[in-house]
């Protein structure tokens, strides 16, 4: 080989480690993302169900990974080991849920009362249909919306 190609390989390789080397710093360095201000989806309890328990294929493809903005009445209100905030959403099914894991505890909400909440959907859990056990809906890092 040519000392001039030597040099063009070299070249090249040393500017994809650099490359390689800042892509990874920035996406270390990115940090969580932000949920509270970030663009959502708009989605009612009811239907966002719906839409995954008939045709979850679908529903992970549009769905999985997204922030939502999803809308319903709360089931229940708790808090589990580590004093964490959990909403649970009325799907009009019976024993489904939307799982909603707030990122802030809010006295403001209560069962009953129609709630706006926003949080990233991981998909739904699989349940156990033969000993009638529905599978929920899971949202995490949830904020209520004004």
């Amino acid at each position: 080989m040519k000392i001039k190609t030597k040099k063009v390989v070299w070249l090249v390789l040393v500017l994809l480690a650099i490359s390689g080397a800042a892509v990874g710093y920035y996406l270390f360095n990115k940090g969580p993302r932000d949920v509270k201000n970030s663009r959502s989806i708009k989605v009612q309890a009811t239907e966002l169900y719906k839409v995954f328990s008939s045709d979850s294929a679908t529903a992970y493809k549009k769905y999985s990974n997204q922030v939502l903005e999803t809308a319903g009445i709360v089931e229940a209100v708790s808090l589990n080991n580590e004093q964490v905030q959990l909403v649970t959403l009325k799907t009009g099914t019976e024993g489904a849920f939307i799982n909603c894991t707030m990122d802030e505890n809010n006295q403001n909400i209560r069962p009953g009362v129609l709630v706006t909440l926003k949080g990233i959907c991981s998909g739904i859990g699989e349940g156990d249909p033969d000993l009638g056990i529905m599978g929920d809906v899971y949202l995490s890092r949830c904020y209520l919306m004004k």
